[in-house]
């Protein structure tokens, strides 16, 4: 749901307010206890994807703008509902960011 909200209600530009409405009623108003956001700036995630070799698919092929406007969207999500989200900065090792989710996880 808040993957639909970010990428197609702000990234696409079909409307957060309705798209957040639509997933609410589609998910009958149930959230995630947790939702954990791997926080990255789109430059530094841009340059990570250039590094694997592989071809960018569709989605990979937008502009940075694109990948701005998402990662915000995401961030104003969870700065609305703090309890329920966890934001890691992702330039962290796996290692890091696993010690804090495992805890988050355990506070639940």
């Amino acid at each position: 749901m808040d993957s639909s909200i970010a990428y197609q209600g702000s990234g696409r530009h079909l409307g957060f307010d309705q798209i957040r409405e639509l997933s609410m009623f589609a998910a009958d108003g149930l959230l995630p206890d947790l939702t954990v956001l791997l926080d990255l700036e789109a430059s530094v995630a841009q340059a990570r994807r250039n590094k694997t070799g592989e071809a960018p698919d569709r989605l990979e092929r937008e502009k940075i703008e694109f990948f701005e406007t998402v990662r915000q969207a995401f961030l104003d999500l969870a700065a609305a509902e703090p309890r329920r989200w966890l934001v890691l900065d992702a330039t962290q090792s796996v290692d890091e960011m696993q010690t804090q989710i495992r805890e988050r996880v355990a506070s639940l």
